[in-house]
Order: C-alpha cells, then sequence, then structure tokens
C-alpha cells in the first residue's frame, strides 16, 4: 500500500464527510490544516509530533490504538466508536 495514494482523497469519521488530504500531504478539517500525512505513513501534528501511523496493510492507528482504515477508494476512514 502507498500512503500517497490517499493524496487528494477525503477524511471521514464514520459516513461523515469530515476533511480531506491536499496533494502535498496536508490533512485539513473545518477548512484548517491539522496535520500531516507523510510519504511513509506518519502523521506528524504541529511539524514536530508524531499522533499515528499508517500500516502496511492500510489500518490507522492514533496514539498506538488501530481506529481506522484506508478504504478501496484510498479515502481514510475513522471509526466514530474509536475516536471519541
Amino acid at each position: 500500500m502507498l500512503v500517497i495514494e490517499c493524496y487528494g482523497k477525503n477524511i471521514y469519521v464514520g459516513t461523515d464527510l469530515v476533511g480531506y488530504i491536499d496533494k502535498f500531504g496536508n490533512m485539513f478539517m473545518n477548512g484548517r490544516r491539522f496535520a500531516k500525512l507523510t510519504d511513509d505513513g506518519k502523521i506528524i501534528i504541529e511539524e514536530v509530533h508524531e499522533a499515528g501511523y499508517i500500516d502496511d496493510i492500510g489500518d490507522i492507528y492514533l496514539n498506538d490504538n488501530n481506529c481506522g482504515h484506508i478504504m478501496e477508494s484510498n479515502d481514510l476512514y475513522f471509526s466514530p466508536k474509536l475516536i471519541d
């Protein structure tokens, strides 16, 4: 799985579209940049804090907890039960 295939795609929490990833890996929610998705799958907040990552099979981890996955469309899906 190439994480860069998620660039230019959307971010969902459950069925709700909550944000997107631009073509450079910047992650936006409510029109504001909140994180960066690196090409090696790290999710970086405030340019320095590694908040999570995407593993080789497309599972998404935040604070070492599996909370989502990459969908077939290459959009990011977060489980609403695990995000609260």
